[in-house]
């Protein structure tokens, strides 16, 4: 019967001492060396989370980026159209930093430039955002029946939410609007030109960055584009005035 007073006595003790100090339990659980412990203003191989570079140091990575067809383009056929993906950034300041990207498929391909400004807001939460320019253009040739061409560009204005679920892994989240600015496309002798600028849609992208193997981290997520146009599709010359959904997977190396 003592024995089980003095237990309940200490373990009263315990709690109050807890109580009285909120910072005790968060030691305890997340001490250095823990997998959730994050050290301040913690560095990782990272892509899409919104935290500047160290200023003067690049990031990069290589992958490919799948899009699936909208059966409205091309009924039942469902295609995964994939496109080499390079990422390169660099950081200008402590928050400021230059992002380019270049994605191809060979009869077409995307160049894209931007800046990203990005702050850490509590412990494990960042935010950032960023407005970036693409151009892209596209042939194709079939000996001398078909010969059309089109380039055009775009721009994204966007707002990012990054998360640390543990040191390493980084659970990231950004909404982009779709802006054309200019479109041109031609078949044979016949021209079609937009240059108005335009709201053509919007994007939302999900991207987990965690380790792989011998210290090597990828990049994996999703993206969904609801959108009245697709740079990837251009030839397929669409009669559609409406948006229509483009969902694609990423995947990518940090190198």
């Amino acid at each position: 019967m003592w024995v089980v007073c003095l237990l309940f006595v200490s373990t009263s003790a315990d709690a109050q001492r807890e109580r009285q100090r909120p910072d005790l339990r968060e030691r305890r659980v997340f001490p250095p060396g823990h997998p959730r412990y994050v050290p301040p203003d913690t560095q990782q191989p990272e892509i899409y989370f919104p935290q500047a570079p160290v200023p003067g140091k690049w990031r990069r990575s290589i992958g490919a980026v799948f899009t699936t067809t909208p059966p409205e383009l091309t009924e039942e056929v469902r295609v995964s159209v994939p496109a080499i993906d390079f990422n390169i950034q660099r950081g200008l300041t402590k928050h400021l930093y230059f992002a380019g990207r270049i994605q191809t498929q060979v009869v077409q391909s995307n160049l894209g430039i931007g800046l990203r400004w990005a702050t850490q807001v509590s412990k494990r939460t960042f935010i950032g955002a960023g407005y970036d320019l693409n151009g892209w253009f596209g042939a194709l040739q079939i000996k001398d029946v078909f010969n059309s061409q089109a380039y055009g560009v775009q721009t994204f204005p966007s707002l990012s939410v990054g998360y640390r679920l543990t040191r390493d892994v980084q659970l990231s989240v950004r909404t982009e609007a779709i802006l054309d600015l200019y479109y041109r496309s031609q078949v044979g002798n016949l021209a079609v030109v937009y240059d108005q600028r335009r709201i053509n849609g919007v994007a939302f992208t999900v991207v987990l960055e965690q380790p792989f193997y011998d210290n090597k981290h990828v990049s994996l997520g999703l993206r969904a584009a609801y959108s009245n146009f697709n740079w990837q599709l251009w030839s397929l010359y669409d009669t559609f005035d409406r948006n229509l959904f483009y969902p694609q997977l990423i995947f990518g190396f940090i190198l």
